[in-house]
């Protein structure tokens, strides 16, 4: 029998995986390929209509309320989940597809929001599901689920971003991470702090990440919520990919001042 959890809100108020995220992760949940082409040999790859293929979007946006995990550092282990206390939101949002955990809206998603017919904001199944708590896993439908936003972006950039690699010989860190990215969630009644009223039950991994608050472990004897240590650029300070939204966010976090001529 399904059961449901939580309320909806009333209105108004990375085959590529994400390998993030939620956020995500994750941060977790901006890959959008290009057209793949195909090329016959010794000649140049044949980059026309006819050869390419329709892959799905590896992110889709969404508006309205959504669980959001970028700032929870002290996810509890529960066997092979963390239980992360999450933020309640209300803004536009990003969903990694690969990263869906509802097989239906994942299947109906990957085959309406693709490359070549992108969906629009809100247009996506998954976008819906989420919107009207329709969102099920394991049969348990649920009213809250954990997305990607930039709420606070720039305060977590000065928060000095660490790779963070388990196989380099002396790491001292945290073996483990959460991936929060379209994690299913349920509201806290009593929650430790009053602005993570909603606990995400995110998928654990073990490769490297980038930790956050210029550390590899989490708070608490916890451990954090974040992203694959591929999916972040530290010299540049930025997504190695394209994530949607994230030209304006990253201009509007950058200090008041004219940027270097480039050389002529």
């Amino acid at each position: 029998m399904e059961s449901r959890q939580g309320e909806v809100p009333q209105e108004g108020g990375k085959t590529m995986r994400f390998r993030l995220a939620a956020f995500t992760y994750m941060a977790w949940i901006a890959m959008c390929c290009g057209p793949i082409c195909q090329a016959e040999a010794g000649n140049k790859p044949d980059c026309s209509t006819r050869h390419v293929v329709d892959a799905p979007q590896d992110f889709v946006v969404c508006t309205g309320w959504h669980a959001l995990c970028s700032a929870s550092y002290d996810c509890r282990m529960n066997g092979d989940k963390a239980d992360c206390d999450c933020l309640r939101v209300n803004e536009t949002h990003i969903v990694a597809t690969a990263e869906i955990q509802d097989a239906a809206v994942k299947r109906l998603t990957l085959a309406e929001c693709t490359n070549k017919h992108p969906c629009e904001p809100d247009q996506a199944p998954v976008c819906k599901a989420i919107k009207y708590g329709l969102y099920r896993v394991d049969h348990v439908r649920y009213t809250w689920v954990s997305t990607y936003s930039y709420r606070g972006w720039c305060d977590l950039l000065k928060q000095k971003l660490t790779a963070c690699d388990q196989t380099v010989p002396g790491y001292s860190g945290d073996q483990y991470w959460a991936v929060c990215d379209v994690a299913p969630c349920t509201e806290n009644p009593n929650p430790s702090d009053p602005e993570k009223p909603l606990t995400c039950q995110c998928r654990v991994r073990d490769e490297p990440f980038v930790g956050m608050n210029d550390s590899c472990s989490g708070l608490n004897g916890g451990i954090m919520s974040s992203m694959p240590l591929w999916a972040w650029d530290f010299r540049n300070n930025t997504y190695p990919f394209p994530m949607p939204g994230y030209e304006y966010v990253q201009g509007a976090c950058a200090p008041v001042k004219s940027d270097p001529v480039p050389p002529r």
